[in-house]
């Protein structure tokens, strides 16, 4: 036992030194950088460390290729995170839960296993948000278009029906073209605000409407008959969508229980009792057993979801 408390304290004091060298590379700065912060930062204004840090993580980040992906994915789910905050909790989370599971089972494999968790959790957490989020908009969607409609048939604008949904839509709607109107005031056109509108959301219907408005300002026609047709055919996709998500709601249940299922036991067992897992893991042939159930389970749960996804 007192082996395993050095051990535990020297990578606490390990991680420690990690952080502490992070944040000097992150806080390393240019000579000329200091300069121009001095001169453009006005006096009695200071910023927060938390923002400080952010902005360095950040622009490290900014280099790399797959930052701009994870941004991509907080501004789905609507999320306040920066990039920095979300893998410094997934890093904190797994190394957090590493050292639980060390301290508890006496194992370095129980502290993997519990790591993985909690690097995994706030991504799926995200993925959470994100089709939550989606969902609701596709529900909302053939209401906002009868708004839209309702707007232009009465004489007014496409800026000022945009608007009148800004105010009068619950969220995520209201927020979308909240930054839809934000964008047109600081200089882009309507087509490239709702382009990145598109590209926030990954709606097929809205990509349908977007490019409906788009075709509609380049050739002509009365765009509230092209919006209330439309409108008519996503209303039934959103109804169908929901009778097929009712029937197939037990598959995917299940599936998602059977994928999960072997890896929380396996977890739970080599947190109570590592002896007996142990032996699976020793160097040998038996490392095929974990290995090759673990590809099971992922090729099963791919065929399980490809067989409850039905395009509509």
């Amino acid at each position: 036992m007192n082996l395993v408390f050095i051990i535990t304290l020297f990578v606490t004091i390990a991680i420690f030194l990690v952080f502490a060298g992070l944040h000097r590379w992150l806080s390393a700065s240019s000579e000329v950088q200091q300069r121009l912060m001095g001169a453009n930062l006005q006096p009695g204004i200071e910023l927060s460390n938390r923002n400080k840090l952010n902005a360095q993580v950040n622009k490290r980040l900014g280099r790399l290729s797959f930052a701009a992906q994870i941004e991509r994915q907080l501004t789905m789910a609507d999320s306040s995170w920066t990039v920095a905050e979300y893998l410094m909790l997934r890093l904190g989370c797994a190394l957090g839960l590493f050292l639980l599971g060390w301290l508890f089972s006496g194992n370095v494999i129980g502290g993997l296993l519990l790591a993985i968790v909690g690097w995994s959790a706030p991504s799926f957490y995200i993925r959470h948000l994100q089709a939550k989020r989606s969902k609701n908009f596709g529900e909302q969607l053939p209401d906002m278009l009868n708004l839209l409609v309702g707007s232009l048939q009465a004489g007014y604008g496409l800026m000022y029906a945009c608007n009148i949904v800004r105010q009068e839509m619950p969220e995520p709607i209201a927020t979308e073209f909240g930054r839809v109107m934000k964008e047109t005031s600081l200089g882009y056109t309507l087509d490239q605000a709702f382009g990145h509108m598109v590209e926030r959301l990954q709606n097929d219907d809205l990509a349908l409407v977007v490019a409906a408005i788009n075709v509609q300002n380049e050739v002509g026609g009365s765009l509230a008959e092209i919006l209330a047709t439309i409108s008519e055919t996503i209303r039934e996709r959103v109804k169908l969508k929901g009778e097929i998500r009712v029937l197939t709601a037990q598959q995917r249940m299940t599936g998602l229980i059977l994928s999960l299922l072997p890896f929380g036991v396996g977890t739970l067992i080599m947190l109570i009792n590592p002896g007996y897992m142990m032996p699976m893991f020793q160097p040998g042939w038996t490392l095929l057993l974990p290995a090759v159930a673990t590809v099971m389970i992922i090729f099963g749960n791919i065929t399980m979801q490809w067989v409850t996804k039905i395009e509509v």
